[in-house]
């Protein structure tokens, strides 16, 4: 199933028009599924026009998918998923009230600019209370896991410093530099360059932007900051051995002849575990969280009667 969270409008399309066909509403019925329920999980009816509909928006996804069997079975679980997870919400009386629903749905038009929103529903055939309603439906799943699920999530202190012991590279930063550039085509040129630059390296910007080749000569050759090993290694790494201000040799590569300036330097470093402390707890809680969503929704499963009507979900093409 698709976890809960702040989804695109194209992702919402999707969630509202299986909402609105297992409610029985939408477009006309669909040639083939027939207004018998594929599927009715704890009594109630998942209509083939909700299958339809949500296997249209795969394929108008651009995926080029095929509707087959194994694609019918895997869409049908995620409505009943949801069905559960909704019927649960009611079974604990969380009810998301109506200024909730207009504030996410103004966030979700904000996403888009112009008209495209509109253009966007109308080409779904969609309209926008039925978009508002399955906005309701996320933002009632979501209630349920952050009552029911998040609270039992705790992450204690040892997890955190034993993950910053498991995962030094995440909390190391190696040595860079910050390095100004001038690339010429010939090496006559840069030996010019490179014994006026040493003359007066300040001019270093000015004679970038008059002479370089490479995109950033008008940026005054501004290659910004770089780490050991980038790009050309036998080129750039020769920036690790210059002192501050100091102009380099000329360098050949592929590209043509380069003369390099080092304007800063940050050695090596590693954050400590109290500056990581709070990035690292922040990770387990998303990564602890999303497995107590799946965890819990597979309790709602062993715990649901769900019959399928396999020769109706066989019958339903978009």
């Amino acid at each position: 199933m698709r976890r809960p969270g702040t989804l695109g409008l194209l992702a919402l399309v999707a969630f509202a028009a299986a909402a609105c066909g297992r409610c029985g509403g939408g477009s006309a019925p669909v040639a083939g599924a027939g207004p018998r329920p594929v599927a009715v999980v704890n009594g109630e009816p998942i209509m083939a026009e909700a299958l339809a509909r949500e296997l249209r928006q795969i394929r108008a996804g651009g995926d080029g998918e095929p509707v087959t069997a194994p694609l019918r079975k895997r869409v049908l679980d995620d409505l009943v998923d949801r069905a559960l997870l909704l019927q649960q919400a009611r079974a604990r009386s969380i009810a998301i009230d109506q200024d909730q629903v207009e504030r996410a749905f103004l966030r979700v038009r904000g996403e888009y600019p112009g008209t495209y929103f509109d253009d966007l529903l109308a080409r779904e055939r969609l309209s926008q209370a039925e978009l508002k309603a399955r906005l309701k439906e996320q933002l009632t799943v979501e209630r349920l896991f952050h009552d029911e699920v998040f609270p039992r999530v705790l992450i204690p202190p040892g997890d955190v410093e034993k993950w910053y012991a498991d995962h030094p590279a995440d909390f190391s930063e190696p040595e860079r530099v910050r390095v100004l550039q001038v690339v010429v085509s010939n090496r006559d040129e840069a030996v010019t360059l490179r014994d006026k630059l040493r003359r007066d390296p300040s001019r270093f910007a000015e004679v970038a932007r008059a002479s370089s080749i490479a995109p950033e000569g008008k940026n005054g050759g501004e290659l910004g900051w770089i780490g050991r090993g980038t790009g050309f290694p036998e080129v750039f790494d020769v920036c690790f051995s210059l002192p501050v201000n100091y102009v380099s040799d000329v360098v050949p590569s592929p590209y043509g002849y380069h003369v390099f300036r080092v304007v800063e330097r940050k050695a090596a470093s590693k954050r400590t575990l109290d500056q990581a402390r709070g990035e690292i707890t922040e990770r387990l809680l998303r990564d602890r969280r999303a497995l107590a969503q799946e965890e819990y929704l597979a309790a709602l499963r062993a715990r649901a009667t769900t019959q399928i009507d396999e020769a109706a979900l066989a019958a339903v093409n978009p």
